[in-house]
C-alpha cells in the first residue's frame, strides 16, 4: 500500500462535494468510494389547527387540528458512499471525505487505494 501522504488527495467540506469523483472515507482505510447522492431524513411538517373557534380548548378535540406531513429532504451533511468494487452503501458525514485527485491512485475493480490490478499506474 502506497504512503497516503504522497497521494494527491484533498480534504472535503460540506459546500464542494463533487459526486464525479472519488473518495477514501474516515474509518474505512485504503479504500475508494464513489459518491451516489446526498442522504434524505424525513422532515415532519408538523399538524396545525384549523378550528377557528376562540374558545374551544383546541387539545381536548381532534377535530381542530389537521395532520402535519412528512416528506424526504436531502441532508446536506451526509452522502451516501459506496466501495468501488463492491455494492454495499454508506452512509458517512461529508467531513469525513478525502478528495482522490488522480484515478491512477486506486484499483477500479477492488477500489483498493494503490493497487494497480486493472491495469493503471500508481
Amino acid at each position: 500500500m502506497p504512503d497516503l501522504d504522497t497521494l494527491d488527495i484533498t480534504r472535503i467540506g460540506t459546500d464542494c462535494v463533487d459526486f464525479d469523483a472519488r473518495y477514501t472515507v474516515d474509518g474505512y482505510p485504503g479504500v475508494a468510494f464513489w459518491l451516489k447522492s446526498y442522504a434524505t431524513m424525513e422532515h415532519y411538517e408538523g399538524d396545525q389547527v384549523v378550528c377557528e373557534d376562540e374558545e374551544c380548548d383546541h387539545r381536548l378535540s381532534e377535530m381542530c387540528w389537521t395532520v402535519g406531513d412528512t416528506s424526504l429532504v436531502f441532508d446536506l451533511d451526509f452522502v451516501i458512499a459506496v466501495m468501488v468494487g463492491d455494492d454495499r452503501a454508506h452512509t458517512v458525514d461529508v467531513t469525513s471525505l478525502t478528495k482522490i485527485i488522480n484515478d491512477d491512485d486506486y484499483c477500479g475493480g477492488c477500489g483498493q487505494v494503490g493497487c494497480t490490478a486493472d491495469g493503471r499506474t500508481a
